[in-house]
């Protein structure tokens, strides 16, 4: 009888132990998301752990912060894709395309296969290197002019846009926005340059030519649109670390305009914007209107195994779901007890199509933007190593005081959030 009782106990414990060593088998799957989207962060990382997890039990999903100096650091993204995984190490990153190829070229990424057919067709090739692509697109960029004048955002070209501005709006200041950042410059005078090459698609000796005057030349019409009291703090570096000046201002109608990403309008929107009365179109700042995207996309390191590397593709899956980009999209807060989106750009087109945004004529302004014809992607090799000299040599002509030494950064957004959430 005692031995009866032993045994039976003998096999709950090894019932137990045998669920506990099941459960410690879960396949961990470490990733850093894109630190600076509009809206509560901790909401999305809660709609994305919590979301996938149900779907995967089987998988541990570790999401894990990063500075927005962080994912533009190269040495930082090289390093996190190499350490081990139990310390510092992470699977994934979800990181501008701008950054994307030198990490390729070194041989830390891994090539990827998932695929969507309704990517937008330029992200993909953002995400593409040498013919192999080594992202998985997730959120579409571009610079944008945003404004309530349908005129105005029927601008063709910068020069046209001066005269349809200062029209509109006879004493300045114009059109608001930040050229201050390294990254930001990089980005505005690659437009310029491709914007002044209508029928060129390759960007790339934007990033490793010499500085061509045509570009910088059209770059300093759209910063004069700045200038203000004989200062220029578009240029100065006044709006670098805090954007809520440029959101605030245009909201009031001090600015004509302003330059943003399609998600500018959650931080108007905390000052009063109705989405519905704004008009997106590429920002002008060469002889004609171009769409040049970029975006953010996941990459991977190159050495998971066969069970890490299978939970990645599950978490692709899943971040391409229909109902989680709604509910990232929708899940930013509110003004005034109304819901405000997040307004980032999905890469997959098809989401534009859900009800939901539909219903949202900003939304379907970002979408024509976006898909206009003649666009092309940003450059996604040898942009870390020329932000600074593009930088130092381009910033001189423009309208201000340039900063005695560059100013790193990109899409620095997160530190307006937490200003207005607080």
């Amino acid at each position: 009888m005692a031995s009866a009782v032993l045994l039976a106990v003998a096999a709950v414990v090894f019932s137990a132990s045998a669920g506990c060593a099941a459960q410690n088998q879960r396949t961990v799957l470490r990733v850093i998301p894109y630190p600076d989207i509009p809206g509560d962060f901790d909401t999305m990382l809660a709609i994305v752990e919590t979301g996938f997890e149900a779907q995967h039990p089987d998988i541990d999903l570790v999401l894990v912060r990063a500075d927005v100096s962080d994912v533009y650091d190269l040495g930082y993204l090289a390093k996190v894709l190499t350490a081990d995984t139990g310390r510092d190490g992470v699977h994934i990153v979800e990181s501008d395309t701008i950054m994307m190829g030198d990490l390729a070229l070194a041989g830390i990424l891994r090539p990827q296969t998932f695929s969507m057919t309704d990517w937008h067709p330029l992200i993909v090739q953002a995400t593409t290197v040498n013919g192999v692509r080594y992202g998985v697109p997730h959120w579409l960029c571009g610079n944008f002019l945003i404004t309530r004048d349908a005129q105005l955002a029927g601008s063709q070209g910068v020069e046209d846009m001066y005269r349809r501005i200062r029209e509109i709006k006879p004493q300045g200041p114009w059109l608001a926005g930040n050229y201050a950042g390294n990254s930001y410059l990089v980005l505005y005078y690659t437009q310029a340059w491709g914007e002044n090459r209508p029928g060129t698609d390759d960007l790339q000796p934007a990033i490793t030519g010499a500085i061509d005057s045509g570009a910088v030349g059209t770059l300093s019409v759209a910063t004069a649109l700045c200038d203000e009291n004989g200062a220029n703090p578009c240029v100065d570096g006044t709006y670098y670390n805090d954007f809520s000046p440029i959101f605030e201002r245009t909201v009031r109608g001090e600015y004509a305009a302003l330059q943003g990403f399609s998600e500018s309008m959650w931080y108007m929107a905390q000052y009063g914007a109705i989405s519905k009365e704004w008009y997106v179109s590429p920002l002008p700042v060469g002889r004609v209107n171009r769409n040049v995207l970029l975006g953010d996309a996941y990459i991977a390191r190159k050495d998971m195994d066969t069970a890490t590397a299978a939970a990645a593709e599950k978490f692709y899956a899943f971040m391409m779901q229909d109902a989680t980009y709604r509910d990232i999209i929708f899940s930013g807060g509110s003004r005034g007890g109304v819901p405000v989106p997040r307004y980032l750009a999905p890469a997959r087109l098809g989401i534009f199509d859900l009800p939901e945004l539909q219903a949202d004529i900003y939304y379907r302004r970002i979408l024509a933007a976006m898909t206009s014809p003649g666009g092309t992607n940003y450059p996604n090799l040898y942009v870390p190593e020329n932000r600074d000299r593009i930088y130092e040599q381009v910033m001189p002509y423009l309208n201000g005081t340039m900063p005695v030494l560059p100013r790193r950064g990109i899409m620095q957004h997160e530190g307006v959030r937490r200003q207005i959430s607080q």
